[in-house]
């Protein structure tokens, strides 16, 4: 009887593996829509800013070796967003297979709430330049504000220079472009204008009263940040084309055997 009954429970565990194993295989990986860096099948990148990203993979490929790739979905099919990413590196071959140098900013734009994620994986060959951490804030300070607000192109735009720069950098290569601009940076909303203008009054006030003193105080200005821990973002012209194709996709890349990052938004 204890023989049947471990038979059965091996027979058992067999079967759920099998199932669970068929269920996540099964999960429907699209495949590249056309030649090119940027696979929206969720149409919301601009044509302008796929042209512009294609632009700068196709020289950064030819200087560097290294591919980024920008993949927007509709649906995870089921899977957690770290799991869909690497699933996609592999099959897609994004990366040398050699240096496994291959970086994918994913994002699924799904109805049900909490179905909307983003994550970018980063190969091994990468990792260095590209820790965990830092994507993180590529993720909070970039991507995640532009997302919630609608600002598309902007999202894929600017985390996608910060990891292209930081690339380029990592290779020795003088190709890195203008650095995206924080949205937060961007202008002061008219409700912040009006409690500056108001606060100047109020100081105004005070110190016409005599109260200030001679000449007043001095502030401190405040240290710009200067993205040290990011590498620097120095402008410079595009690596030279040539008549070779990029952005194919032949399954030869990287294992992404690196690290990586994602969030929800």
């Amino acid at each position: 009887m204890k023989k049947i009954t471990l038979v059965l429970g091996i027979l058992f565990t067999g079967v759920f593996f099998f199932i669970t194993s068929a269920t996540t295989q099964a999960a429907t990986l699209p495949k590249p829509e056309q030649e090119g860096y940027v696979q929206d099948f969720a149409n919301v990148v601009s044509k302008d800013t796929k042209e512009e990203l294609n632009e700068l993979s196709k020289n950064l490929e030819i200087a560097t070796g290294a591919q980024i790739y920008i993949l927007t979905v509709d649906t995870l099919d089921g899977l957690d967003a770290a799991s869909y990413g690497t699933k996609i590196v592999r099959a897609w071959g994004i990366g040398s297979k050699e240096k496994n140098n291959g970086v994918l900013i994913l994002a699924s734009f799904g109805d049900a709430e909490g179905d909307r994620d983003l994550h970018i994986t980063v190969g091994q060959g990468l990792e260095g330049a590209l820790p965990d951490a830092k994507i993180g804030r590529i993720l909070d300070e970039y991507m995640v504000p532009n997302l919630k607000v609608g600002n598309y192109d902007a999202a894929f735009s600017s985390a996608y220079k910060l990891i292209y720069n930081i690339v380029a950098e990592e290779y020795n290569w003088d190709g890195t472009v203008d650095k995206p601009v924080k949205p937060e940076e961007e202008g002061l909303s008219p409700l912040s204008i009006i409690i500056i203008v108001i606060l100047f009054l109020i100081i105004y006030s005070i110190f016409s009263k005599g109260g200030g003193g001679s000449g007043g105080s001095r502030g401190r200005r405040r240290r710009i940040y200067d993205y040290g821990g990011w590498g620097s973002f120095n402008s410079g012209g595009p690596g030279r084309s040539s008549g070779r194709s990029f952005g194919g996709f032949n399954g030869g890349g990287g294992s992404s055997a690196g690290g990586g990052a994602g969030r929800k938004w």
